[in-house]
């Protein structure tokens, strides 16, 4: 369900503004590692509050570089902007679901089963190199979809002629 944020009202009707459209739009100004978690507007002060995300050791430099550009394109829409930072921890990898979540998949239902067919039918190695060869891409994946794998694609493509 979406969220709208009232903003102003005049007699020609009241104003609101998509919560998720805002944060999308303020993403879109953010390079990484930041994030903006939350948006809120305040009638009363007729400013929009944005809430970053930044990681522990962030350059300050890059922060206000980040926060100028943000700000200056929030105000070109016509809105008072305050920005707060909040320093996240760094914790473990979450790219892997919990297994609670992974059992309700049925894609998890599907390679069980593909799994035991081929154990039965097709012998215990044969499932052991599939296995392996499925670690052998999800690896890859995980890889290319990095910041490093990212780099490496563009140095292919610059080298390719793209």
């Amino acid at each position: 369900m979406e969220m709208y944020l009232f903003w102003k009202r005049n007699s020609l009707g009241g104003i609101s503004i998509s919560a998720e459209g805002m944060r999308s739009f303020v993403k879109n100004y953010l390079s990484k590692p930041y994030a903006c978690d939350q948006i809120s507007l305040s009638k009363g002060e007729d400013c929009l509050f944005v809430l970053i995300t930044y990681p522990e050791g962030a350059s300050s430099i890059d922060m206000e570089m980040t926060e100028t550009r943000v700000k200056s394109k929030l105000e070109s829409l016509g809105l008072n902007v305050r920005i707060t930072w909040v320093q996240v921890e760094k914790g473990k990898f979450d790219g892997i679901p919990s297994l609670a979540t992974l059992v309700k998949k049925p894609i998890t239902w599907a390679v069980a089963g593909a799994a035991i067919f081929m154990l039965f039918f097709d012998g215990f190695w044969s499932l052991v190199r599939t296995v392996l060869l499925g670690a052998a891409f999800y690896f890859a994946t995980v890889f290319f979809f990095s910041d490093k794998g990212e780099r490496v694609i563009e140095k292919v493509k610059r080298k390719a002629g793209r």
